[in-house]
């Protein structure tokens, strides 16, 4: 189990390690701090369980290379010096959503430890701001020639194929995230009206598209071979030992690449966010308003949808050819 991905199981982590607890000692292990931070942002600031995964997925590094010998941390001494290190050394090989995870997690940290007197003085300052221009690359994007091709990859006479090529066909089908694909559930779908419902993800808005003949195809003939699962929500689930929900980071991300290798795509990220791309960049080139792409894309800022204005090179050509000459 990674990173929490079970997150009901944090109240039994923070059991144990209160238990453990030492109140009157500022010296304390990683897994207590970690699991009291943890808990404040559960209880207190009510975040999402994808919040808290990645929150420790950032923290618990960082607390760990603070261990003395004896495996435990007086953040009293704790000195800015320490923190802007610790981020310009780990932030070199991250990706851009990664750096922008890593500051804002120890910056939060950083301000419950300081709230609950772990620490003395506010060192919320000492994290440095990381540039993360939104605009200064490409998406990263493959053809819609390529997507379709992905679609033939699942082995659809398997129930795991079944139920990939579903998620897969959701992903190309609606350009929605492929979590808001993997946790959809029974009641998200509306088959007397004739409508799907994905929640809010990511700070993206409720959608709700028809339901295409493709897409009703796909997960129909899933949920016939899965069969019934009363007591489960969500519309896909484990296939091997007891039928459950897939975990909050299960991504695909290892049948994915698998799928892109054997349809011998050539991509630098094996994703499913390029189908994502793909599906925007599709609606881009037939000429669709960009204030509609944002709508159908769930994003609640026009800006986040300007990347996609980068690989209309057609558009970008006829900018070019129209800009007026300047006579020196």
């Amino acid at each position: 189990m990674g990173a929490f991905g079970d997150i009901h199981l944090l109240e039994v982590f923070l059991s144990s390690t209160k238990a453990n607890q030492s109140p009157g000692s500022p010296c304390r292990t990683a897994d207590l701090i970690l699991g009291q931070y943890l808990a404040f942002l559960k209880t207190t600031q009510g975040l999402a369980d994808a919040t808290l995964v990645l929150r420790r997925l950032h923290v618990k590094p960082f607390l760990l290379s603070l261990e003395t010998t004896g495996g435990f941390i007086d953040l009293r001494g704790l000195a800015p010096s320490t923190i802007h290190d610790y981020i310009i050394a780990t932030s070199k090989p991250l990706t851009r959503a990664s750096r922008k995870h890593l500051v804002s997690g120890l910056r939060s940290f950083l301000r419950f430890a300081h709230a609950n007197g772990l620490i003395e003085r506010p060192l919320v300052h000492a994290v440095p701001v990381i540039l993360t221009r939104k605009l200064d690359r490409l998406p990263q994007t493959i053809s819609w020639e390529d997507v379709q091709k992905l679609l033939t990859m699942p082995d659809r006479a398997t129930l795991i194929g079944k139920r990939d090529y579903a998620i897969l066909r959701l992903v190309a089908a609606y350009g929605v995230r492929i979590g808001q694909a993997i946790h959809l559930r029974i009641r998200d779908i509306d088959w007397h009206q004739e409508l799907i419902h994905f929640p809010a993800e990511k700070g993206c808005k409720v959608l709700c598209f028809p339901i295409l003949p493709e897409v009703a195809e796909a997960l129909l003939s899933y949920l016939r071979d899965r069969g019934e699962a009363p007591s489960i929500e969500e519309v896909f689930l484990t296939v091997r030992g007891a039928p459950r929900p897939l975990g909050l980071n299960n991504h695909l991300g290892s049948a994915l690449k698998s799928y892109y290798r054997r349809a011998g795509l050539r991509a630098t990220r094996c994703g499913a966010h390029p189908i994502r791309h793909a599906f925007a960049t599709r609606l881009m080139e037939r000429g669709i308003p960009i204030k509609d792409i944002a709508d159908l894309l769930g994003h609640r800022s026009i800006e986040t949808t300007f990347l996609y204005t980068k690989v209309d090179l057609e558009r970008l050509r006829t900018l070019a050819a129209e800009w007026p000459e300047v006579k020196l």
